[in-house]
Formats: structure tokens, C-alpha cells, sequence
């Protein structure tokens, strides 16, 4: 995702749906790919300026916080 926004200056709302919620949906997890109610709650943050991962989200539990591991209970 990275290349395509930093690089090719793709909008980064357009290129994620292509990595996470049609990635989900091939490998048929019903549950991941998308927030909604009955969804598993799983997020990534990334700042628009860095691309880093900045946080994230496991079932709706933090994991990641300011780019360091925060959680290492196993899901």
C-alpha cells in the first residue's frame, strides 16, 4: 500500500480497500475486512504522512500503541 500512495500518489482510502477488505473477502473470513457491528474489530492506523503503523487494534483491544507493542496476549 505503501508504494501506491507515497509513490504513485494513489488516495490512500482508495488503495486500502484493496488490501484489506478484498484480501478478507477472498480468503472467505466473514468476520475480518471491514468495521461493523459482528465484525472482529481489527484496525490499523497510519499517519498520512509516514505510512508507519502508528496503532492497532485487535478485536477491538490496542496492540499497538505509538508504533511500539503494547498487548501480547495471543487472540
Amino acid at each position: 500500500m505503501r508504494a501506491f500512495v507515497a509513490e504513485h500518489g494513489f488516495a490512500l482510502e482508495r488503495v486500502s480497500p484493496l488490501a484489506i477488505a478484498n484480501a478478507a473477502r477472498v480468503l472467505k473470513l466473514d468476520r475480518k475486512g471491514r468495521l461493523e457491528r459482528g465484525c472482529d474489530a481489527d484496525a490499523l492506523v497510519l499517519p498520512r504522512d509516514t505510512l508507519e503503523i502508528a496503532h492497532v487494534f485487535a478485536l477491538g483491544k490496542p496492540v499497538v500503541r505509538d508504533g511500539e507493542l503494547f498487548f501480547t496476549e495471543n487472540f
